[in-house]
């Protein structure tokens, strides 16, 4: 019985043993090689180190030229430089331009990262979900960048237009103002009067008294 017993004991203490060299000394796992927590792994992207600060840097320049160009399009370099309006204006456009490259460009990079992080096998709904709503985004900065350009562009030629009649209105009250006649028949404002000018010559014309003809009488010699 004792030696039935201390058997039993022996075949314990092996099958102990065994175990024990099967898991080792080190009984923590490493996560790395658990094929079942692959997708938590951090995986490289492809896109270089990004300084944000030169991308603001770059946005700012770039909605500089942009509404640099636009207004020099319409509008004098003078009154682009003195003019305090049209400086405030100007600082406005780009602040406001700058801000829509800014988000476009940053917004960019974030689906780009996003995609890479897809296509490494991150394959959650929650995932496709924020690509969605991301790309909504993108459209949406987009459609704004193109609309307030297009207003910027439209505002600029109203200014431009003002600036016109307010120098017609100027010029009109010096030639007044020094004793002449602003009302110079050689100068039409528009379409409508110079065709009304042209109908008042032909009416003029058809008015003139007829040119008679002068008989010569010839004597025979």
């Amino acid at each position: 019985m004792s030696e039935n017993k201390r058997t039993i004991r022996d075949q314990a203490d092996e099958i102990r043993r065994e175990l024990d060299n099967l898991i080792g000394d080190d009984e923590r796992l490493d996560v790395e090689q658990d094929p079942k927590d692959a997708g938590l792994v951090q995986q490289p992207t492809s896109l270089p180190p990004v300084n944000y600060a030169d991308i603001k840097l770059t946005s700012t320049n770039k909605a500089k030229k942009t509404i640099t160009s636009l207004m020099k399009f319409y509008l004098d370099a003078d009154i682009i430089e003195k003019d305090e309006y049209i400086q405030a204006k100007k600082k406005m456009d780009e602040m406001t331009m700058s801000s829509l490259i800014y988000q476009l460009q940053a917004g960019e990079r974030a689906l780009t990262t996003l995609l890479e992080t897809i296509e490494a096998g991150e394959l959650a709904p929650r995932m496709f979900e924020v690509l969605a709503t991301l790309q909504k985004s993108m459209l949406d900065i987009i459609k704004s960048q193109t609309m307030y350009l297009m207003a910027a562009e439209e505002s600029t030629k109203r200014i431009a237009r003002d600036i016109e009649l307010y120098k017609k209105r100027d010029d009109t009250r010096e030639i007044e103002a020094s004793g002449g006649d602003s009302k110079d028949g050689n100068i039409q404002r528009g379409t409508k009067d110079l065709m009304a000018a042209i109908q008042a010559g032909i009416k003029n014309g058809s008015e003139e008294d007829d040119i008679t003809d002068v008989e010569i009488d010839e004597t025979e010699e």
